[in-house]
């Protein structure tokens, strides 16, 4: 078999690119084509944007899992783009932020966006536009539960991001945010489910000069597509919450929160436990007085009733008894 020349090499190579981009621009056509089939204009109708070329909202709702057995590159899934979309988010809701909060503090701020760009927040946004009915999405991820989980939902959310900025720039991708996620920003800001429970529990330690929480993975369990992890968290070396979630970060913040909680029960039983003891003490100090007070009855009659006070000027004298 002939050795190929390093030019031959090179023109194998150029053959090789070219086809790739032939196929690459193939797939772009049938997913267009797909996309106006499956939805129609029905998702642009919800976004509020139509798109100049659908192959990018097309492609922002192609997932890993149905890639698996066909010959496409793993880089046609929609991880490009939320990873683009990521980016835009965080700029948009921190310029939102800003402009929406001017005395807010920098470390408030900080707080809001890392509960409004949390995978639960853009997931409830994602359900609104129902997104996971129009994915392309594996078999076996479907029969998983797919179509409704937080964490696809929350790619799905921000590749769109990245689609719409792509194909409109900023300003459109703007308007999307300000249409769907940014009116929930009060209620996201509001609720206790967003509460970011690992920075409360590590504030609630750093205001008591108490060294900061460990957390540690405990358990791995489940297929590589649908992994739950189990995490403790440790205070001064002893665990003190555990948490199960699909993510480590979720994990964590379970975790966190069970901490939480029981610090501020075991905080509310030491207050309760001073206020009966002092109660007590005081309660205690009333029965002495009282016993006390009855052990002298003389003492207590004349506090109780006490002597008249003597006059300061004398009697006068009566004129009929005065002697001449």
């Amino acid at each position: 078999m002939e050795k190929k020349t390093a030019s031959e090499k090179e023109v194998q190579k150029k053959v090789e690119v070219q086809k790739t981009k032939k196929k690459g621009v193939i797939r772009r056509i049938l997913l267009k084509f797909w996309f106006r089939k499956k939805t129609g204009n029905g998702l642009e109708a919800k976004l509020g944007y139509d798109f100049k070329d659908p192959s990018f909202l097309a492609h922002a709702l192609v997932h890993r899992s149905w890639l698996a057995g066909r010959d496409m590159p793993y880089w046609e899934n929609n991880e490009r783009l939320e990873f683009l979309g990521d980016s835009v988010l965080n700029m948009l809701v921190t310029e939102y932020l800003y402009s929406t909060y001017p005395h807010s503090p920098e470390g408030d701020l900080s707080k809001y966006k890392s509960a409004i760009v949390s995978g639960h927040a853009l997931a409830k946004s994602a359900q609104d536009w129902d997104l996971g009915s129009y994915m392309r999405i594996g078999k076996c991820e479907v029969k998983a539960g797919g179509r409704s989980k937080e964490s696809l939902l929350e790619d799905a959310f921000e590749a769109v991001v990245g689609a719409v900025y792509l194909d409109g720039g900023l300003d459109k991708c703007r308007k999307l945010l300000q249409k769907s996620h940014f009116p929930h920003i009060k209620s996201i800001i509001e609720g206790s489910e967003f509460k970011n429970f690992k920075s409360l529990l590590l504030e609630f330690r750093q205001a008591r000069n108490q060294t900061p929480p460990e957390y540690a993975v405990v358990e791995e369990s489940g297929p590589e597509h649908q992994k739950t992890f189990k995490m403790i968290v440790l205070l001064d070396g002893s665990e003190y919450g555990t948490g199960a979630g699909v993510s480590k970060k979720k994990a964590e913040q379970e975790a966190a929160h069970v901490a939480l909680d029981r610090l501020v029960k075991e905080d509310e039983e030491k207050a309760a436990q001073k206020a009966a003891a002092k109660a007590a003490k005081v309660a205690a100090k009333a029965k002495t007085a009282a016993e006390s007070a009855a052990a002298k009855p003389e003492t207590a009659a004349l506090v109780k009733n006490p002597p008249a006070k003597a006059s300061a000027k004398p009697d006068a004298v009566s004129p009929a008894t005065t002697k001449v």
